[in-house]
């Protein structure tokens, strides 16, 4: 009775934690403080569901950051303490907006499972735009209409990795999009979109090319998932409501849109497919459920919002040291080259981020260059960490090695540096950015 009164007291302050950001977003006479306090509040309660690895590592994160804030403030930076509570706010409320994208889920309809060469490609597409839509729900619902009661494959899953990572380039429901608009001062999420989409498109191609070199004569008998072009509603009008909404509610950041547009659209759809009855019936479900399953991303951003305010706390305090005075391509592309290294060795994107965003803060870099490197980190080091999250996830579910997903996303992880770094270039001449 306690645990149950503790689940649904966390799930009604993550509601308000996301309303209220979604207010400040929209421009209302609102601090941002408050949706931090309703966020902490929630973290508290739902800590006993953390496991043991993700509490070690949330705890090394606060601790560090408050460290590093104490040490601050002892030198004169009195005011870095007030992050704890705006830092990662909008980027929370956002997350738990686009968690009722779920009720949607995609349309099934009992076909055969294609095979072959096409098969492969329309499954690498359509995991793509269904994952950029509803996340990691998506990976599990072609995962299991994939494996058809058996076992879903390496290979398969290696194809669900790939595609699914690379919307985190460009994708307005992604978390990587909200942490590099959060964590990169002065980007927008149409920029963000306008580089992201074509080295996205370049990223499922290289994972398409990739999986045929690596199949040969068995991409013949490659099983997908079957993808029909009416099933493509959902990521059209979410994608034409956010448009929308920047367009006329002029005062509203992105992520203030999405929070609210993404269950707007998700209950509307729910209604009209299911009645008002089974509609209240499937919100409280995924609302009592969904959000405080949500306990290790919660817990992590507020723990890396500590993180990020300590440290910059500390530079503020101690003056500031870089082996370079300004970031150009060459620079994003090293910074880019450490990050995915330190995924490599089990560091979540959001800590290399919010590591470089405050180290690099001094020197002003390029906002659309700084928020490349952040949504590359997470395509390509997500895609080679043993650690990262979809790969846990699909070991737990069905029964891969997420070592082996991660050994076997090294080549293309190689090959997907190699194009993030030419792409950086094309970017700085773009933005009239010095290459070095």
């Amino acid at each position: 009775m306690q645990s149950r009164l503790v689940t649904r007291s966390a799930t009604l302050l993550l509601i308000l934690m996301a309303a209220l950001a979604a207010a400040h977003g929209a421009g209302a006479p609102l601090p941002a403080w408050p949706a931090g306090l309703a966020a902490w509040a929630a973290g508290v309660l739902l800590w006993p569901r953390l496991d043991p690895r993700q509490r070690r590592q949330v705890a090394w994160l606060i601790g560090i950051g408050a460290l590093s804030l104490a040490i601050g403030a002892m030198a004169g930076a009195t005011h870095a303490w007030l992050g704890i509570l705006t830092q990662n706010n909008a980027l929370l409320g956002m997350l738990v907006g686009v968690s009722f994208l779920q009720l949607v889920g995609l349309d099934e309809d009992g076909a055969r499972l294609p095979r072959g060469r096409g098969a492969l490609w329309r499954t690498l597409f359509g995991v793509h735009l269904f994952g950029a839509v509803i996340n990691l729900s998506a990976v599990f619902i072609m995962g299991d209409r994939m494996a058809a009661g058996a076992r879903l494959s390496a290979t398969q899953a290696v194809v669900l990795v790939r595609a699914f990572l690379a919307a985190a380039m460009w994708s307005p429901f992604f978390a990587a999009v909200a942490v590099a608009l959060t964590y990169a001062p002065g980007s927008t999420l149409l920029g963000v979109v306008a580089v992201g989409v074509p080295f996205a498109l370049a990223l499922l191609l290289l994972a398409g090319y990739r999986l045929e070199r690596e199949l040969g004569a068995e991409v013949a008998g490659f099983v997908g998932y079957p993808m029909h072009l009416s099933a493509l509603w959902l990521p059209v009008l979410l994608a034409l409501a956010v448009a929308a909404g920047r367009q006329w509610l002029h005062g509203w950041t992105a992520l203030a849109v999405i929070t609210v547009a993404a269950p707007a659209i998700a209950v509307l759809a729910c209604l009209a497919r299911h009645g008002p009855v089974d509609t209240v019936r499937r919100v409280g479900d995924q609302a009592s459920t969904r959000l405080p399953a949500m306990s290790g991303e919660l817990a992590l951003f507020l723990a890396a919002a500590v993180f990020a305010s300590g440290l910059r706390a500390l530079l503020a305090a101690s003056g500031h040291w870089l082996p370079f005075g300004h970031f150009g391509a060459l620079q994003a592309a090293l910074v880019l080259g450490g990050m995915i290294g330190a995924a490599l060795v089990g560091v979540h994107a959001v800590i290399s981020i919010s590591l470089v965003s405050a180290w690099l803060a001094p020197i002003s870099p390029d906002p659309v260059l700084l928020a490349t490197i952040f949504t590359q980190s997470w395509a390509i080091g997500l895609a080679v960490g043993p650690l990262s999250g979809i790969h846990l996830a699909l070991q737990g579910r069905y029964g891969l090695p997420a070592a082996g997903l991660a050994r076997a996303n090294a080549a293309y992880g190689a090959r997907a540096y190699g194009l993030a770094v030419l792409w950086l270039f094309a970017i700085a001449a773009w933005r009239d950015v010095a290459f070095y």
